[in-house]
């Protein structure tokens, strides 16, 4: 089990979201691509002011001596003071590129989540000034 933790936000290994993210490699070899990848798309959550979160990646190849393996991908993101956002997926070797497609599902189902968040507190917040005037 292979983990690469970049939790220093002044280091220019970690994502421009400021988020820091531990990646996790199991039954693989640690990759370069696929952590590059993460941080890529850990930028996307910079739209959303998120303090004190931190995000931990696992990526796991299950069946790794087939040439059939399926990677899955599992992601948490920590933020104080709420619920956990989590979200998995799990490809084909092969299928859409295996581990880049996990990957963008991944992201994309908690994007949705901090979107749902995020429209969420502009309601709150709307209605906490309509009732105070």
């Amino acid at each position: 089990m292979t983990t690469s933790q970049l939790t220093n936000p002044t280091s220019s290994n970690v994502n421009e979201s400021g988020i820091p993210v531990k990646i996790q490699f199991r039954h693989m070899a640690e990759s370069k691509k696929v952590t590059w990848l993460v941080n890529q798309m850990m930028q996307r959550f910079t739209k959303f002011p998120i303090p004190g979160a931190s995000a931990h990646v696992t990526v796991d190849e299950t069946h790794h001596k087939e040439k059939t393996g399926i990677f899955q991908v599992k992601m948490k993101l920590t933020v104080p003071g709420e619920k956990l956002y989590t979200a998995q997926s799990s490809e084909k070797t092969g299928m859409h590129d295996g581990v880049y497609s996990a990957l963008a599902d991944v992201f994309d189902s908690v994007e949705r989540q901090l979107i749902r968040r995020h429209d969420k507190r502009k309601r709150r917040a709307r209605k906490s000034i309509e009732q105070a005037a």
